[in-house]
């Protein structure tokens, strides 16, 4: 219950193996946060499928959290689907969203700043963001940055130097990189698009 319950470790699946085998202590185990039950004795095979089973579902998570962070327009547009369990981690990305975008045109928030204004360590953010989205820390500011130009940039919102520094890039060379290597083309390219 209680790591269900910190949103620090809240997105890390739990297996409850126990010897308790009424209905009710399933229910009950499950009502804690537990993602599954399994009574004793039992197969190891059957562990380690359900492990393998949990492991999928937490990627796919990823893939759909990951899907929908690149989509939003802002934390607000952020709407994402989920259990209770899951509405921490839609609450955590939400927080995260906001901070980069309240730091946007600011080249020098990095992961420290980001961690910090978080409420965790580094690692314990790299963890987490990476356990949800797929991305690293640095990965999911430079992505958001990144979808907020390419957003500018397909309203024509300004030259591809002035969005550049408006997300946070104070090097047109590395932005034009950067956007490259997600976008397929360079944003001068993207514009013409």
């Amino acid at each position: 219950k209680l790591l269900k319950a910190d949103e620090r470790t809240s997105h890390i699946p739990v297996i409850l193996l126990t010897a308790r085998s009424s209905g009710a202590d399933k229910i009950e185990g499950l009502e804690t946060g537990a993602d599954d039950f399994i009574t004793k004795p039992f197969d190891a095979k059957e562990l380690q499928v359900r492990i393998k089973n949990l492991i999928t579902q937490r990627e796919k998570l990823s893939t759909y959290y990951k899907t929908k962070i690149a989509s939003a327009i802002n934390a607000e547009n952020l709407q994402l689907a989920g259990q209770q369990i899951a509405s921490m981690d839609e609450k955590f990305l939400k927080k995260a969203l906001k901070i980069v975008e309240e730091h946007m045109a600011d080249d020098q928030f990095g992961v420290e700043n980001f961690s910090t204004e978080m409420a965790f360590s580094r690692m314990q953010l790299h963890r987490k963001l990476t356990g949800l989205t797929g991305q690293s820390t640095s990965e999911f500011i430079r992505n958001i940055r990144l979808n907020k130009a390419a957003k500018l940039l397909a309203s024509n919102s300004g030259t591809v130097t002035e969005i550049a520094f408006q997300v946070g890039f104070n090097n047109l060379s590395w932005f034009t990189r950067c956007f490259k290597e997600q976008y397929g083309m360079s944003p001068t390219e993207f514009t013409q698009e």
